[in-house]
């Protein structure tokens, strides 16, 4: 499966984060980048969150999932994600434990 799917979905993964108000960036991976960063980062009421996406059917490698382990233990907030509404939750539950929600 190609990638031009998965990259439309990070692109509407980020047009509805930043329509909710978070500041969000796409990590394009390359030779002087780290290996197995999450596709979206940002940061959204003072918290980082990345968000790794994924078509149907695909799952992170054993690279990435060492990076969402790495987030995870500096407090960071990582989440694999099919969908926007999947996406958005990373927010809802940020708003929850900002008690906002």
């Amino acid at each position: 499966m190609t990638k031009q799917p998965e990259s439309r979905l990070s692109r509407q993964i980020m047009n509805a984060l930043r329509a909710e108000g978070a500041f969000v960036w796409k990590n394009h991976g390359g030779p002087t980048m780290m290996a197995g960063l999450p596709d979206i980062a940002g940061c959204y009421k003072g918290r980082f969150f990345a968000i790794e996406t994924k078509m149907p059917g695909n799952e992170p490698t054993p690279i990435q999932r060492l990076r969402h382990s790495e987030i995870r233990e500096a407090g960071g907030i990582v989440k694999v994600v099919k969908s926007v509404a999947e996406a958005l939750t990373v927010l809802a539950h940020i708003d929850t434990q900002e008690g906002t929600s």
